[in-house]
């Protein structure tokens, strides 16, 4: 059960977990299908998710005023009642326009990834090459593995290529390229 103060934090890479208090909890999901569409509300690459992606991703069809229905009681009811009952709090928001995560009290280790690499790039584009170069370790540091592994859905498995790809071209790519750039000034200032 949550308690206030505490984070959940939630291991997406290498394999899923979540944790609390470093407890494992949610081990029995009331089904694939709730499981799949709260992983894909895990995704760094997206703030939240319209209604429309949501079920073009779980039924391969657009969103209807039916069809969202259909996705309310269906799969988003269930999963609001599992997470009150394993986090001890409902993180989902729901508005109008799609559903998202807030946040708050939720450490998503692909988050710190993706921000550790963004900020890497950053330093990086600004010739801070010391500093590239240490958010490129940490962020080799924290991707243990590929993005929810076994788990399916097209949003999860998009996220996994372009997490992968990420990794691949700006951790691993990056990391050379700025350790050749520092090699390059110390060898000018000899």
């Amino acid at each position: 059960m949550f308690i206030p103060g505490n984070t959940v934090r939630i291991q997406t890479l290498g394999h899923f977990n979540i944790s609390v208090d470093g407890s494992s909890v949610a081990q029995e999901w009331p089904d694939e299908t709730v499981k799949v569409l709260f992983c894909s509300l895990l995704s760094p690459l997206d703030l939240y998710f319209t209604w429309d992606r949501l079920c073009r991703s779980i039924w391969e069809t657009t969103a209807t005023p039916a069809s969202r229905r259909h996705l309310e009681e269906s799969i988003i009811r269930p999963l609001n009642g599992f997470l009150l009952k394993e986090l001890g709090f409902n993180p989902l928001v729901v508005r109008p326009e799609g559903i998202s995560i807030d946040r708050k009290n939720i450490h998503v280790d692909a988050h710190e990834f993706y921000n550790t690499v963004l900020e890497g790039l950053q330093l990086l584009s600004n010739a801070d090459n010391a500093a590239a170069r240490e958010k490129f370790n940490r962020a080799d540091i924290l991707y243990t593995g590929s993005y929810l592994p076994g788990i399916p859905g097209k949003i999860v498995v998009n996220t996994r290529n372009d997490l992968e790809s990420l990794y691949r071209t700006a951790v691993v790519d990056a990391t050379t390229q700025s350790r050749d750039s520092t090699r390059m000034e110390n060898n000018r200032s000899k």
